[in-house]
């Protein structure tokens, strides 16, 4: 386990939009849904996670943070705000089986080893992949012990992996956003749950869409979280049978953000 004692300066115009306005003496009756949440970067989207976690705004319990990156600032923002954070990128004595090389960068497979062992001690019941930047193996993701959502930034089905907000604008599409899906073992292809979209620009760089984009995200992820710790959204039974509940529009329902 790894824990930093140094305050974070938090930027808080990032925090979203309240998310839901509680009744005045009427306590939720929502219990917290337990979310573990796997990251590589700078962790702006856990902390949105965290700041309405700690505001009350979503009925969750962030249970830990793993990353494969020790460097990352997601691992400073989730020992602030006291998370179990396990930082899985080099091997370390406590993770060296015989014969692997104390200090040598995880493989894929050592890095799902160990973070299994870790989701399954914290029993989470969602995982959250947010800025995770390796593929998962269709071993791991079928052993976890808990549905995985990712965060990715394009209107899926379009534009899978790398490199979104170029792609976007060589195209010259006039629409552009992100998108929360469950995590299959093929590579951003799991039932679309929502999505955040805007109008592009043309004119803009691919760094002043990503920044927009981004914005999006800090809405669309806790939105999504919420919509699954209320049941409205059964990640389960989605990745079960892919069937959208009655009372529900067809996935995936989506937000039209101007930013």
């Amino acid at each position: 386990m790894s824990r930093m004692v140094n305050p974070i300066q938090h930027n808080p115009t990032s925090a979203p939009t309240s998310l839901a306005t509680p009744l005045p003496n009427q306590p939720s009756t929502t219990p917290a849904l337990k979310v573990a949440v796997l990251v590589s970067g700078n962790g702006s989207n856990l902390q949105v996670l965290i700041d309405a976690m700690q505001a009350g705004e979503l009925p969750i319990h962030i249970v830990g943070v793993i990353s494969n990156n020790k460097d990352a600032y997601a691992v400073s923002r989730a020992t602030n705000a006291d998370i179990d954070t396990a930082v899985l990128s080099h091997i370390t004595a406590d993770h060296a089986l015989h014969g692997e090389n104390i200090g040598k960068r995880m493989g894929i497979k050592t890095f799902e080893r160990h973070a299994l062992q870790q989701l399954n001690q914290w029993q989470p019941d969602l995982i959250v992949l947010a800025g995770f930047m390796r593929v998962l193996s269709s071993d791991f993701i079928n052993q976890v012990p808990a549905p995985m959502i990712n965060l990715h930034p394009s209107l899926l089905p379009k534009y899978k992996g790398l490199d979104t907000h170029q792609r976007v604008l060589d195209a010259a599409d006039a629409q552009h956003g992100c998108s929360v899906h469950i995590v299959t073992a093929e590579l951003d292809a799991g039932t679309v749950l929502t999505q955040a979209v805007l109008l592009v620009n043309g004119q803009q760089s691919a760094e002043a869409l990503q920044s927009r984009v981004q914005q999006l995200e800090h809405q669309i992820l806790p939105w999504t979280v919420l919509l699954i710790a209320k049941g409205v959204l059964d990640v389960a039974q989605l990745k079960a049978d892919a069937a959208t509940p009655s009372y529900l529009p067809s996935l995936p329902l989506k937000l039209w953000l101007d930013v």
